[in-house]
């Protein structure tokens, strides 16, 4: 009898609930390892975009020097005497904007010239002078003509203690290919580090190469030290390679801390609701074990009749808690996708309008892109307003592929949202309209917002028309002036623009591009 009694008890009672905590941890446990992951994968991006933006300051001020043939007439010249250079060294600063990149972005720079009637000073010394530093000769035993490089050593013009510095370097060899001249960009460490920090990731992230830890967004790192070891980094959870021009890293992310609390916090009502069913089920299977044991002895017949409904009662135990947990698991998962995904697809819309305003690699997009950030602007706006906004775009397949200037499509939208329907109680439309008519592209931007008197309209249309640099130093509309005057240099003032407005009805804008002025 008393094994029958525990085989019984370890079939309706150890053993679901085994399958059922087995089940539970292991949902948990992945649910949290693909949390933590997401999570160690958003902070890498963070410090890499992060990093990539302030390098990128550097890269546009060696690009915009390579090109540049006065900078090489200057330091290419040879000077009879010390007053005749520097003449010429105070000409060059007067004719060129390049001081003003000094200390901007917090980096700065200087040229190392093969030219002994160069005097050294300043932003130019002799090559002579970097002949046996550690960066120099980092430079040459690599090879390569422009990179990105960490080093640890004392300051290059002056006396002062070691430090880790940040350098970004390019040969200047864009009319002479034999030429060893070089510029040598400064990027302040300290500075970098801080922005790391201000990411604001409660984990731990390193930016290193193949052997030592380069960055890191931990307040501790000290600028005034070596460079420490990778090999002294502990508990790292995931890594991501990337390579910044020519320089091959990795972020390295630490798992995070405290990984318990953490549990109790995110699943605590989950692993309550589990130790509950682990006590309960038991008492209830051994309740009904027991009265099933004391009706056998009385009689046979009612053990069996008891014996059967204890069976009965225990299959339902094991199937109830199963059938609750699955349904509470797949609400709260639903209830979680549907949030994330209306929330990712804002911050996805604003990522793509945002990184277009960052990153300024181009002048000039085709009117698909342009109808794009449009959309995602649109998109936006429409979740803030709600039915205060609709909104149409339509456009010619045929002239989806002609570029325009960046950003402007996208200015006029704005422009229509913020000073038509923000200002207006009532619900409102906002149209896009690019089609072709008399050998002209035509793009108009109509809203159905407040509008605008015929003074203010009379005045936004000369600002418009005659849109001019020493406009843009005038307040109100920028946005606009600006559009138009990269509009005008386009296409070489032949542009074309006619502005609509009636207060309490709308305004619509209509620009006229001649089709032989556009790029395809």
């Amino acid at each position: 009898m008393k094994n029958r009694v525990l085989f019984l008890y370890i079939i309706v009672a150890i053993i679901p609930l085994l399958i059922m905590d087995v089940a539970a941890l292991g949902a948990i446990v992945r649910s949290e390892k693909r949390e933590r992951i997401h999570e160690m994968e958003n902070a890498a991006s963070a410090i890499q975009y992060t990093l990539a933006n302030e390098l990128d300051s550097a890269d546009k001020l060696t690009q915009s020097v390579y090109t540049n043939k006065y900078i090489y007439d200057f330091i290419d010249r040879h000077y009879q005497s010390g007053l005749e250079y520097y003449e010429a060294y105070y000409s060059f600063f007067e004719d060129t904007l390049i001081d003003m990149v000094d200390g901007a972005n917090n980096i700065s720079y200087t040229f190392y010239v093969d030219n002994d009637s160069i005097i050294n000073g300043a932003q130019f010394q002799r090559l002579e002078t970097a002949e046996g530093q550690s960066w120099y000769e980092y430079i040459m035993a690599s090879g390569r003509k422009l990179g990105l490089m960490f080093d640890y050593g004392g300051a290059i013009t002056s006396v002062r203690e070691d430090e880790r510095r940040v350098y970004f370097y390019e040969i200047l060899d864009m009319y002479d290919h034999r030429s060893r001249n070089l510029l040598l960009v400064n990027i302040d460490y300290s500075y970098l580090s801080k922005l790391l920090q201000n990411t604001n990731y409660d984990l731990d992230v390193y930016v290193c190469d193949d052997e030592k830890i380069l960055m890191s967004n931990k307040s501790e790192i000290n600028a005034g030290k070596p460079y420490e070891s990778i090999k002294t980094l502990e508990n790292i959870g995931y890594v991501k390679e990337f390579q910044a021009f020519n320089q091959q890293l990795t972020i390295r992310v630490a798992n995070k801390n405290g990984m318990g609390q953490m549990w109790i916090s995110r699943w605590g009502m989950q692993l309550l609701f589990l130790v509950i069913i682990n006590i309960l089920l038991p008492i209830f299977v051994i309740s009904r074990i027991s009265r099933f044991v004391y009706s056998y002895r009385l009689r046979e017949q009612e053990m069996i009749v008891t014996r059967q409904h204890a069976e009965l009662h225990a299959l339902h135990s094991q199937i109830n808690p199963h059938f609750l947990f699955n349904a509470l698991e797949s609400i709260r998962m639903h209830s979680i996708i549907k949030q994330e995904t209306e929330t990712a697809e804002m911050v996805e819309k604003l990522a793509k309008l945002q990184r277009q305003y960052t990153e300024w690699n181009e002048d000039n997009i085709s009117i698909e892109k342009e109808l794009s950030f449009a959309e995602n602007y649109l998109g936006l706006q429409k979740y803030r307003f709600g039915d205060r906004l609709s909104y149409s775009i339509e456009a010619d397949d045929d002239c989806r592929a002609y570029l325009i200037p960046k950003l402007t499509l996208v200015t006029f939208v704005e422009n229509a949202c913020i000073h038509g329907i923000e200002n207006k109680n009532k619900n409102g439309w906002i149209f896009v309209r690019i089609f072709k008519k008399d050998e002209k592209l035509i793009i108009e931007i109509e809203d159905t917002g407040s509008g605008m008197s015929a003074e203010e309209t009379e005045t936004l249309l000369h600002k418009m028309r005659d849109a001019d640099m020493e406009l843009l130093n005038e307040p109100g509309r920028v946005g606009i002036v600006n559009a138009c005057l990269r509009l005008k240099m386009m296409t070489d003032n032949t542009v074309e623009f006619e502005l609509e407005s009636e207060e309490s009805v709308g305004t619509i804008v209509s620009i006229a591009i001649p089709i032989d002025k556009l790029i395809s």
